[in-house]
């Protein structure tokens, strides 16, 4: 297979002209890609646009997932090289599509204190911040930021990377999104006010974000040093 990209976790490689292989660094965890191929139709059901998920594969003891290919360019491409008026208008369209996707109700995922759990660490604290979170059951990403939409050739945007969908309420999705966009201060605050957020409304969840994130990175960062 050709190799298109790679990330944290995975390589992107080209299965044939209208699919892509996204093939998990040797020794990710099994049980983590069937999550993700869980996720991945758990969305698309739901009529998100997001690749398909048609099956799981082995390649010389890695696994990976047959996606449908998608031809396009990232979102955060086009928020940073765009001028000022086509980039308000990315910056909308982004923060509509969060919108449509947060306003779907979903149960058939994990529930997004359980997902914190996994990186409290066994910590008292943090696993005490967590449960004093508010419920909910609404459809989160976990992962939504410009980098993981795709723009294609019609100009829709496609989103990708189903690994931290879950479910809860949507004040969470909109705090990690908020916390994602942290090294761009511009674009964090113009999201949160196009949402119609205040700093405050999510604050308990950035505290809770704030406290995982370093055991979140450990776990989840699966590549080898090449």
């Amino acid at each position: 297979m050709k190799f298109i990209s790679k990330g944290n976790t995975a390589e992107i490689m080209e299965y044939n002209s209208s699919l892509v292989c996204k093939l998990f660094y040797s020794g990710y965890p099994q049980i983590y890609v069937q999550h993700e191929f869980n996720n991945a139709n758990a969305v698309s059901r739901l009529g998100i646009k997001t690749p398909q998920a048609h099956r799981i594969i082995c390649v010389e003891g890695r696994n990976g997932i047959i996606y449908d290919r998608v031809i396009g360019e990232e979102l955060s491409s086009l928020i940073n090289s765009a001028d000022k008026s086509m980039q308000t208008m990315w910056i909308n369209k982004f923060v509509d599509f969060h919108k449509v996707l947060l306003s779907h109700i979903i149960d058939n995922v994990m529930d997004y204190k359980c997902f914190l759990k996994l990186f409290s660490a066994n910590s008292v604290e943090i696993i005490s911040r967590i449960n004093e979170l508010e419920n909910g059951n609404a459809l989160l990403h976990g992962d939504f930021h410009p980098a993981n939409i795709i723009v294609n050739t019609t100009g829709e945007l496609i989103l990708i990377d189903m690994m931290n969908i879950c479910k809860g309420p949507v004040e969470y999705d909109i705090a990690r999104t908020y916390f994602l966009l942290e090294n761009n201060k511009k674009l964090q605050s113009e999201y949160l006010e196009r949402m119609g957020y205040h700093l405050a409304e999510i604050t308990p969840y950035l505290k809770v974000i704030s406290l995982i994130r370093e055991n979140e990175k450990k776990i989840v960062k699966a590549e080898p040093d090449i």
